[in-house]
């Protein structure tokens, strides 16, 4: 499992590898997910992404949007133009 964070500049530090997890205050607002596995172990993958970045998307009423870059890389990011409590899907 493997998460990278976009740091905009209201953002804070988040990394999530091989099941740690570090948080400093504030919200992250972007993932970078690698899923190479079956599809199962990716949507898993996604789900926990989706569900890191909710509080972020709810407290500034956006909604979220996962983008498919290639095969087995997503970003997963909170995202004005998505309505508060979607989850929006796109590919690259």
């Amino acid at each position: 499992m493997s998460y990278k964070l976009h740091e905009p500049e209201d953002s804070t530090s988040f990394s999530l590898t091989g099941g740690g997890l570090f948080l400093s205050p504030g919200l992250p607002l972007s993932l970078e997910v690698i899923a190479l596995e079956e599809p199962q172990s990716r949507d898993e993958k996604l789900n926990i992404a989706i569900s890191r970045l909710i509080p972020a998307a709810l407290e500034r009423g956006q909604g979220i949007l996962v983008i498919q870059r290639d095969y087995g890389m997503y970003t997963v990011r909170v995202d004005h133009e998505v309505p508060c409590g979607a989850t929006w899907e796109s590919r690259e």
